[in-house]
């Protein structure tokens, strides 16, 4: 069997063990698939990674985020921030607010802000041009601070959302398409102002699916790396790694199953993205694969065609790409 290096990866890796980062986007410029970038200087929070959009739509899940951040960025910006677990600070002209695991801060202004993280691995990030903004998001004071709680209809909807955009689930693959998600982005932030105080009408989802559902966002979020591990994502949410074993086996499949499929499906998004012209194996590591042989074995066995087969071949690839939505769906129906 056969294993390839990937420059890129190998790159990471001696970045990770001490050498200063180089910021790079993994995969071409278009459309609107999930990128990793890695950097600090190019990462908000001086993240180790993240995940976001190219385009850059304003969403980001950042990874290892710096203690002290402050924003710097040519433009000043209205952030939503978000720590998946631990405690994240902010402390603007004299005044300071905080929030714990799941919640969020709004910041009006990003210039002048001072954020301190505590025992934060992750924080999800929207940031929008100010100047793009319109009412009521643009009457906002420079020092407007505010707290919005993780139960928040409007933040659970823009989450989910913002999840489905960085899993590739939901790409904006031309101008308008982007252009139509930021106006999603900020009409769900624009509703989390207007009415701070908004209830679900529906009754909350029971505890276990929303562990399920935080485990397969971890999942999505590392999904590139090829250290993703039962292990990594373990201890990223704080469980033990036979909890993770029994919930998946709870959904009908296993932990290491639900990877394999996802970055497979993830292979195929790009293989049938006319805006990606990377060769196949460029791609298999892109997705997390170090094994190009057992790539091409599982791609085969999954959907019937040879990657390089999907490539040359639109007509099958279309069909191809309708099955991975039936098993998609499939899939979020049983995990519902």
């Amino acid at each position: 069997m056969t294993k390839r290096t990937d420059p890129a990866r190998t790159t990471a890796s001696k970045a990770s063990k001490g050498a200063p980062l180089v910021a790079t986007a993994i995969g071409p410029v278009g459309g609107g698939l999930p990128r990793a970038i890695e950097g600090a200087d190019a990462v908000p929070f001086r993240g180790r990674t993240a995940i976001r959009l190219i385009p850059d739509l304003g969403i980001a899940s950042v990874f290892g985020p710096a203690r002290i951040w402050s924003d710097d960025a040519p433009v000043e910006r209205l952030l939503l921030v978000r720590p998946a677990a631990g405690r994240l600070q902010v402390t603007q002209g004299g005044r300071t607010l905080a929030c714990c695991s799941r919640d969020a801060l709004l910041v009006a202004a990003s210039r002048g802000a001072v954020f301190a993280a505590t025992g934060v691995e992750r924080i999800d990030v929207l940031a929008l041009d100010r100047t793009r903004l319109s009412e009521p998001l643009a009457g906002l004071d420079a020092g407007f601070l505010r707290r919005v709680e993780r139960d928040h209809p409007g933040l659970q909807t823009l989450t989910a959302y913002a999840a489905g955009l960085l899993r590739g689930l939901i790409p904006a693959a031309t101008p308008a398409l982007a252009e139509l998600v930021r106006q999603h982005l900020t009409q769900l932030l624009a509703l989390i102002l207007r009415e701070p105080d908004l209830q679900a009408d529906a009754p909350a989802p029971k505890r276990r699916d929303q562990r399920i559902q935080a485990l397969k966002a971890e999942v999505e979020q590392r999904l590139g790396s090829p250290d993703l591990s039962l292990d990594t994502v373990a201890q990223a949410q704080r469980i033990s790694s036979r909890q993770i074993q029994a919930m998946f086996q709870a959904e009908g499949e296993t932990f290491s199953g639900f990877v394999l499929a996802r970055r497979l499906d993830r292979a195929m998004q790009r293989l049938t993205d006319g805006a990606d012209p990377r060769p196949v194996g460029a791609i298999a590591f892109d997705v997390g694969f170090g094994d190009l042989s057992y790539f091409n074995r599982t791609f085969r066995r999954r959907f019937g065609l040879t990657p390089s087969q999907v490539r040359r071949s639109p007509e099958q690839a279309g069909r191809l790409q309708a099955a991975i939505a039936d098993a998609t769906a499939g899939s979020d129906a049983r995990s519902a």
